[in-house]
């Protein structure tokens, strides 16, 4: 939520009160203001009126596992490009390219070449 008279960021407490943590402003109280019109947001795109202080938010997600945890694909990754490329194993013209920022940031990325056709998977550095 945002303080309604300054904006800045602020979470509401459980009595759903604010304490803004801007020291220039310095609100402390409900989400509506001392108008009583601060809590209330308008759509631009509908017209409709909501009223931010009676809104919750809530998630179904008991763990963090999703944010660390890492998914591997199967198969070949990046952009199928035709002709561009030849396999050194097969010659075949079909190969996926991704790109990737294996060396440091101001060295040019690595392509990572998968032929579709075989399989064989190579490095190509600029």
């Amino acid at each position: 939520m945002f303080c309604p008279e300054c904006g800045s960021l602020s979470y509401p407490d459980s009595k759903g009160w604010i304490k803004c943590p801007d020291y220039k402003c310095g609100y402390e109280g409900p989400l509506s203001g001392t108008d009583g019109k601060g809590s209330e947001f308008t759509d631009p795109m509908t017209g409709e009126t909501i009223d931010l202080s009676k809104t919750r938010a809530t998630t179904d997600s008991k763990s963090l596992k999703h944010l660390t945890e890492v998914v591997e694909e199967e198969g070949p990754r990046g952009t199928l490009r035709v002709g561009d490329y030849i396999c050194p194993k097969c010659d075949g013209n079909r190969t996926f390219v991704e790109l990737r920022q294996t060396r440091s940031s101001d060295e040019p990325e690595t392509k990572i070449c998968t032929c579709e056709t075989c399989g064989h998977r190579w490095r190509e550095y600029q």
